[in-house]
């Protein structure tokens, strides 16, 4: 359990770089407001929490964290749990009996300084230029550690990153993020999901790119979906990897869409595409891609409500 002091336009990415302390690949559930305790409360009491579960509690009051003390016991256990507060308070910190960690508020600082320790800590460095293409493209802040790494990655021996190198690694998608809403979606989790949603908005993509992404995702679910039957018992990545192998030579498609099709994806992408399909029914995969086709020809004839449109099909599925 940990306690962090930040503020209110930075929950969202302090929550899901904090969370990554708990587990590389959190499930995040947001506990606050008149949902506090019940939430909390329900989460202590289940017997069955998943594995990498990361519980956030927002702003609790002092009286909230009296009453719920012994429930944060027992989670801090069994789950990863943040405390988040955006205003000090010495009686939260010292009713659990720990110290905050005091979070950049500013976004700018905070982007440098966690850009410059994963450089250093690799032994690179970045040119200016590259360093102001970097911060242009990635705005959410929750992807910036792992752009980075695949940066250090791809330049290999070289010392230096250069502007040429962002070009190469870096896009303006947000997939990795867009992948988290699909996280959060298999998980049936609508809070969540309105969450990523919303953040992808504030960070400057418009919401054609995002249903864009969407449908071709879609698209890709319904194909693993239907590669279930082949791939029966691969639950694990090395399994999975060698069974998509054997599927992906016996398969004959001749086309120029390639990402449009699984078999052309990486075997590890195909591999969370594959997970996340096995949570979901077909007929809810195949109810959200035609909602997606239908909202397609709102959009584009003019529709005043897209983005009401859009947060109502995620809360549907």
């Amino acid at each position: 359990m940990l306690i962090a002091l930040g503020s209110k336009e930075n929950i969202i990415e302090d929550v899901h770089i904090l969370a990554g302390r708990f587990n590389p690949n959190p499930a995040i559930t947001l506990a606050q407001g008149k949902d506090l305790r019940q939430v909390i409360v329900e989460k202590a009491s289940n017997l069955f929490l998943a594995d990498n579960l990361v519980i956030a509690v927002i702003d609790p009051g002092v009286a909230d964290v009296r009453a719920l003390k012994s429930n944060f016991d027992v989670l801090k256990e069994r789950a990863g749990l943040i405390i988040y507060l955006t205003s000090v308070s010495r009686e939260v910190c010292e009713i659990l009996k720990i110290e905050p960690v005091v979070l950049e508020k500013d976004k700018d600082k905070r982007i440098k300084e966690r850009v410059r320790a994963a450089l250093k800590s690799n032994g690179k460095k970045m040119t200016d230029k590259a360093f102001g293409l970097l911060t242009s493209r990635i705005r959410d802040e929750s992807i910036l550690d792992q752009e980075v790494l695949k940066l250090i990655s791809y330049v290999g021996d070289r010392a230096t990153i250069d502007s040429k190198d962002i070009n190469a690694v870096v896009t303006e998608t947000h997939e990795d993020t867009l992948m988290v809403l699909f996280d959060a979606f298999s998980r049936m989790d609508k809070k969540e999901v309105l969450n990523i949603f919303e953040g992808l908005l504030e960070n400057g993509q418009h919401i054609l790119v995002i249903h864009s992404y969407l449908v071709n995702q879609m698209r890709l679910l319904l194909q693993a979906k239907d590669l279930e039957p082949h791939i029966p018992d691969a639950r694990a990545y090395p399994a999975f990897a060698s069974a998509f192998k054997r599927w992906k030579e016996e398969a004959d498609i001749e086309t120029s869409g390639k990402k449009r099709y699984l078999p052309f994806q990486h075997p590890y992408y195909a591999y969370k595409l594959f997970t996340t399909s096995r949570k979901l029914p077909q007929k809810s995969l195949v109810d959200f891609y035609e909602f997606l086709c239908s909202l397609d020809v709102k959009i584009k004839s003019g529709t005043k409500n897209d983005r009401i449109l859009m947060e109502y099909g995620l809360l549907k599925v």
